[in-house]
């Protein structure tokens, strides 16, 4: 049985039976069943129930936007715009899906050449707690526009947000079994991935489970795609707008409670405005308010669960323990369960957590360096490689550091953040292949090369 618990008061949103061993048998049959179906409709078919699935969270934003609030414990005002992104993906993939899979034409070996895009099949869905819409909506709008079918294994932190997932496709109408929902232990990942019924696995999660998710998709011959941490340097230079630099360095910090793989953690200063940035960065903090998440006023509020609290202390507290410095600490939120005070953390020892592992909540890490290519050696002394911010009024200079960053997705003179134009994913133990854009709706599909001639022998 799967409990849902809000992390903010307590309270019990409702209790899921796990499905037995007979029904996830059924229910991959039926998978394979719509596989086969959906697989022959066309383009202009699926764009259509990608558009009602975008119409469906769109009219029912702040219904789905409470669930995900009460769930996980996110602001109410991240929630909405949760929904609304998930919303655009589908509906951007509606409108784009067809030209990123048309097939491409090119001269080979004297004749003619054909790359075709096929859909592959079922493909499990690995899904995390912390942005439960979004997650799965941009992994969907892909994976269903190249054809395929889906079976979803969301976090047991998140059923409630996972039942109401297969809510939206039963309103959307999606043909049977194209879509389906497994309430599952995750102890069943391996045997689901195993299982002739599916092709492919998507996670997106830490480093463990993407590892483990790997290996059994590899021992079967199957493809998976994993989008794991991240532990983001943002590099401000010293010419650069500290101000600005500021506000969108709490913005990423500060977003999903700093629970999301892609945040701003780890901040690399230049030693010529480290002081500047320091003070503009810590009033920008201290203007955030702290509250119950379903109130629109509130900026934080607990993180998704106690565990992920006391990861985060203890990695907090060793760090201490080695020498780095608290240079700022809210004081807003109670000291009980699941809640946590802001904090920018300096004077970090190498051998400690906030320089070797992702700080997976409202922890600000900082360095000061003395030049770019400094700031370039501590940004990639690390296993991961997702993101990076620099900020620097030089685009020229920008972009040669750019080329010098090991990670999957930069951003000059902005916070990173994900967009379906892009294709998003990263290096290292930041994961394997990508989402969205042309690169991620084509993991999924089966490349079939076409080789002919019109000669006449």
């Amino acid at each position: 049985m799967l409990k849902s618990i809000n992390p903010y008061n307590g309270e019990t949103i409702g209790e899921f039976e796990e499905m037995s061993l007979e029904q996830l048998d059924v229910t991959l049959n039926r998978s394979l069943t719509g596989f086969s179906v959906w697989r022959q409709s066309g383009f202009n078919e699926r764009k259509q129930f990608l558009l009602s699935l975008a119409s469906a969270l769109r009219e029912n934003r702040d219904e789905y936007a409470t669930l995900i609030t009460r769930e996980m414990g996110k602001v109410i005002k991240e929630s909405q715009k949760e929904v609304d992104k998930s919303a655009m993906a589908l509906e951007y993939f509606a409108e784009h899906g067809e030209r990123y899979l048309s097939e491409e034409k090119t001269k080979a070996g004297g004749g003619e050449g054909l790359i075709i895009y096929e859909p592959m099949g079922v493909i499990l869905a690995v899904m995390p707690w912390n942005y439960p819409f979004w997650q799965f909506f941009r992994f969907a709008a892909t994976t269903l526009m190249a054809g395929n079918a889906i079976v979803l294994k969301h976090s047991s932190q998140v059923p409630a947000c996972s039942k109401k997932i297969e809510e939206i496709f039963e309103k959307a109408c999606f043909p049977g079994g194209v879509f389906q929902n497994l309430i599952t232990s995750s102890s069943n990942i391996n045997n689901i991935i195993k299982d002739f019924r599916v092709q492919g696995v998507s996670l997106t999660g830490g480093i463990n489970a993407g590892s483990s998710v790997a290996e059994h998709a590899g021992r079967h011959i199957k493809k998976s795609v994993l989008e794991l941490g991240g532990s983001d340097p943002f590099i401000v230079l010293e010419d650069a707008d500290i101000k600005k630099a500021a506000e969108a360095g709490v913005k990423s910090r500060m977003k999903n409670f700093g629970q999301s793989c892609d945040a701003a953690k780890r901040f690399i200063l230049h030693q010529d405005i480290a002081d500047e940035f320091l003070e503009e960065f810590k009033s920008q903090f201290e203007h955030l308010k702290f509250g119950d998440p379903l109130d629109e006023n509130s900026d934080y509020s607990s993180m998704a669960n106690e565990e992920q609290k006391k990861i985060l202390s203890e990695q907090v507290r060793q760090s201490v323990g080695g020498g780095a410095e608290i240079y700022w600490q809210g004081n807003y939120a109670p000291e009980k369960d699941a809640f946590f005070n802001p904090m920018i953390i300096k004077n970090i020892s190498p051998e400690t957590p906030a320089y070797n592992e992702e700080l997976f909540g409202p922890v600000a890490s900082v360095f000061t360096v003395s030049d770019g290519l400094e700031a370039v050696r501590i940004a990639n002394d690390t296993d991961y490689g997702l993101g990076a911010s620099v900020w620097t009024g030089d685009l020229t200079r920008g972009l040669k550091l750019v080329h010098e960053i090991q990670a999957g997705i930069i951003y000059l003179n902005d916070e990173v953040h994900s967009t379906p134009e892009l294709p998003f994913g990263g290096v290292k133990k930041s994961g394997i292949g990508r989402e969205m854009a042309g690169e991620g709706i084509k993991e999924f599909t089966n490349k079939k090369s076409l080789w002919y001639s019109m000669e006449k022998g």
